[in-house]
């Protein structure tokens, strides 16, 4: 048996329920698994609005023998297509961060279909594709198109939204009261990580 319920961490906030949401909501989650009337198992969710991201597990050792981490995972995508059957938008299972020189984190892998993020140009590229390369190298750029760049890069750096004395403002016109002649390389970086529209939303802390 398994069951849903809102996580009340308390730095998480209460389920989001939109009109053309899921109707147990957006936010996180405990989906707690039942054997015999004990709980054997407890998994942690984020429903968000494009995928389910399973974040964390603990379970009873004396129950390990019933492999409940392959259990739980299959249990997820399940649920996964339950909420997309109803929420069309909500299609994907993210299973978190995959460290292939990592044993204990291998065994995403063992899920397919299944695509791992281009580091370089943000596109989904099957696993398939990727393990070859990762053999070889801790990192590697999975597309393989020498053509393709991040759509998302930054490509107006005085748009960039800067926090500068209390006061917000585009970095247009914090350059002018800066003289650190590493600034701009380091404000650059940071464009390139985030991307033109997050670096226009957010606001980057400068002294």
């Amino acid at each position: 048996m398994v069951a849903l319920h809102e996580n009340h961490f308390g730095y998480k906030n209460k389920a989001e329920r939109p009109a053309n949401g899921p109707e147990c909501g957006y936010g996180s989650f405990h989906q707690q698994y039942w054997l015999d009337g004990k709980i054997i198992a407890v998994g942690v969710i984020d429903i968000l609005p494009y995928c389910v991201s399973s974040v964390y597990l603990y379970y009873d050792p004396d129950y390990s023998f019933l492999s409940l981490g392959v259990y739980s995972a299959l249990r997820e995508i399940a649920f996964t297509r339950q909420l997309h059957e109803k929420t069309s938008q909500l299609s994907y299972y993210y299973m978190g961060f995959y460290i292939h020189s990592c044993p204990k984190m291998r065994y995403k892998g063992q899920y397919r279909p299944s695509d791992l993020l281009c580091p370089e140009t943000y596109i989904w590229v099957p696993i398939e594709q990727c393990l070859p390369l990762l053999d070889n190298s801790k990192y590697c750029r999975f597309n393989q198109d020498p053509q393709a760049v991040d759509e998302g890069r930054c490509k107006d750096l005085d748009r960039l939204r800067v926090l500068h004395r209390r006061s917000a403002m585009p970095y247009g016109v914090y350059k002018n009261y800066q003289e650190d002649p590493n600034e701009e390389a380091l404000v650059l970086e940071y464009a390139n990580l985030v991307g033109q529209k997050c670096s226009e939303r957010m606001l980057l802390f400068r002294h």
